[in-house]
C-alpha cells in the first residue's frame, strides 16, 4: 500500500522517508527530486521556480504521480510529494507540520546550497513563508486543493520536538493501524 507524505518545508519528510525506506521495505518517489531537477536544468532555484507560476512543470510531476499511484496501488511506495495525497486518493496521507522557529533553525542548518545560502533568521522566514504560500496558491489555483487542510490527511504529525526515529515509527504505527482498518 502506497504512503503520501506531504507537509511545510523542514518539517522532516525527506528524513522520514529515509527513515522508513532503511528500516521498512518501501520504495520512494519524490516529486520535490523532480522538481528540482527541472530548476536545475533550466539554470534557477526552486523558489524561483515557484515564482514564475509555469503549471505545465507541476502537470508534468503530478501526472507522474498520478500514473504510478495507479499502476503500483498494491506495492509498497512512498511519495515524498506535495500533491500526492490528491492524486492517489487510496494512500495512507500524512501531514508533518513544525513550528516556525524550529522550522528556521532546520533551513538554516540545513546545508542546502541549491536553495539558500547563510540566511538570517528573518530572511529564512521571509523566503520559507514565500515558497509555502506560492506553492499552495498555485495548487489552489491548478487543482482547487488546500494543503493545509488537516482533514485531507490521515496522519497529520507535528515534529517540532520529535526525533527523526520517532517520526518515522509514528508514521509507521499509524500506518499499520490505517492498513488494518481496510482488511
Amino acid at each position: 500500500m502506497i504512503i503520501t507524505i506531504t507537509g511545510k518545508p523542514c518539517s522532516g519528510k525527506g528524513e522520514a522517508v529515509a527513515y522508513i525506506l532503511k528500516n521498512y521495505d518501501f520504495t520512494k518517489f519524490s516529486g520535490g527530486e523532480l522538481f528540482r531537477k527541472i530548476a536545475t536544468e533550466r539554470g534557477i532555484d526552486i523558489l524561483e521556480l515557484n515564482r514564475k507560476k509555469d503549471i505545465s512543470i507541476d502537470k508534468l510531476c503530478d501526472e507522474e504521480i498520478e500514473r504510478i499511484g495507479k499502476r503500483d496501488l498494491n506495492k509498497n511506495i512512498i511519495f515524498d510529494s506535495r500533491t500526492a495525497w490528491h492524486f492517489i486518493p487510496k494512500s495512507f496521507k500524512v501531514f508533518l507540520d513544525i513550528d516556525e522557529e524550529e522550522q528556521i533553525s532546520r533551513l538554516i542548518n540545513s546545508g542546502r546550497t541549491d536553495e539558500i545560502v547563510k540566511l538570517s533568521r528573518e530572511e529564512a522566514r521571509a523566503s520559507l513563508n514565500e515558497r509555502w504560500n506560492l506553492e499552495n496558491e498555485r495548487y489552489m489555483m491548478i487543482y482547487g486543493i488546500n494543503n493545509c487542510n488537516p482533514k485531507s490527511y490521515d496522519l497529520v504529525l507535528n515534529t517540532t520536538n520529535l526525533t527523526i526515529e520517532e517520526t518515522g515509527e509514528k508514521i509507521m504505527s499509524a500506518y499499520r493501524e490505517y492498513v488494518e482498518k481496510q482488511k
